[in-house]
């Protein structure tokens, strides 16, 4: 009688586990199957946060800078330059007050950097926007650009700093090296652009 007892203990204890072990096997392999079923095997990897931080911090300012110079350069070639050409190394801008018509401006181009048919680019970008019989020969090499001006053509000599990127102005002495070069393209030169670089 007492193993009648024993037996019907152990059938009551096994009546309630095994739908309980049952249910929870049903879960775990529930889950298992939907962890595989999302595509990604499972896996999902997030970067520390110094790294998360660290690239946000890299991206922004790298595309903060890339709109805003394309803003600038669209801005400036739309609104100022009607042509929408670019010089060597700046974009056209407006006429510069005082200054004649780019065709009134009796320009050379000098070639001062060992960039061969630099001149010869120039010459043409500044045809291209309005300038005509514009010259081109070499000079002394110069680490800049210059647009150098005979007296009282320092306005023509902003123009075509403007247009066509010079540095500086500066005066053109009679008797250097620079004038040599401009009047034997051009006697009567108003401003000698000499390409530094």
């Amino acid at each position: 009688m007492v193993m009648a007892a024993n037996d019907s203990s152990r059938g009551g204890t096994n009546a309630w586990a095994r739908p309980v072990l049952l249910a929870v096997s049903f879960i775990v392999i529930g889950f298992v199957i939907g962890w595989f079923a999302r595509g990604d095997g499972g896996g999902l990897t997030l970067p520390p946060i110094g790294q998360a931080i660290e690239t946000t911090a890299t991206v922004a300012p790298t595309d903060t800078t890339a709109t805003s110079a394309a803003i600038d350069t669209v801005g400036t070639t739309a609104t100022v330059d009607t042509t929408g050409t670019t010089g060597t190394t700046g974009t056209t801008g407006s006429a510069i007050s005082g200054a004649p018509a780019r065709d009134q401006i009796k320009l050379v181009v000098l070639n001062g950097t060992a960039t061969k048919g630099l001149a010869a680019k120039t010459q043409s970008q500044a045809q291209a926007i309005g300038y005509v019989n514009v010259g081109k020969g070499n000079a002394a090499a110069q680490p800049t650009t210059i647009a150098y001006y005979r007296t009282g053509q320092d306005a023509a000599a902003k123009q075509v700093a403007a247009d066509l990127g010079a540095q500086s102005e500066d005066a053109l002495v009679a008797g250097s090296t620079i004038e040599s070069a401009a009047v034997t393209v051009q006697p009567d030169v108003d401003v000698v652009l000499v390409l530094g670089g």
